[in-house]
């Protein structure tokens, strides 16, 4: 890998680099993923990355990711350039249909009763079908567990939820 400055300047805007990581893939062309600042809210947050790719006559930025705080945006910088932690999360589910369910959390071979590490929370939400009858109310009280939960999360739980509700012919409210 020869040595080549980072970008101080990228895209058509020429927004300034804030902050430039090299990733290595060979000589040419040189890859940086890059933080600019667009010096105005995109809409609302004036950060973004960029995958930037130069060569000696030039250089070409794609990959751009807008819209991020300064902290998302360092962030988005790192894990695109490979270089965030990776964790292992398991999760042991034992089904008692006399008591409620029971979880062991194990994050990268250590098990972890509260469900988090430094670098990783882990939340458990349980649909529990034995637990009564699948009614209107039923269906109704869990939806409503599921708004303290990540908006995927929750979005995967409803599609379950409403599953349920459908192929015991109950309405979802």
């Amino acid at each position: 890998m020869h040595p080549v400055a980072p970008p101080t300047h990228v895209g058509d805007r020429h927004w300034p680099v804030l902050s430039a990581v090299r990733v290595e893939r060979g000589d040419h062309p040189a890859e940086f993923v890059v933080v600019v600042d667009c010096g105005e809210p995109t809409p609302r947050e004036p950060y973004a990355t960029l995958r930037v790719y130069m060569w000696p006559e030039g250089s070409k930025a794609e990959q751009r990711e807008y819209d991020l705080t300064f902290a998302q945006a360092q962030r988005s910088m790192l894990e695109r350039a490979g270089l965030l932690p990776r964790s292992t999360v398991e999760v042991v589910v034992v089904r008692d249909p006399d008591r409620s369910n029971d979880y062991t959390i194990v994050i990268d071979g250590k098990a972890r009763p509260d469900g988090t590490s430094r670098h990783v929370r882990v939340i458990t939400h349980d649909i529990d079908l034995g637990a009564s009858e699948i009614t209107r109310t039923w269906v109704a009280a869990e939806l409503e567990r599921v708004q303290a939960i990540s908006p995927a999360a929750a979005a995967h739980a409803h599609d379950v939820i409403a599953m349920y509700a459908h192929d015991n012919d109950v309405e979802v409210p």
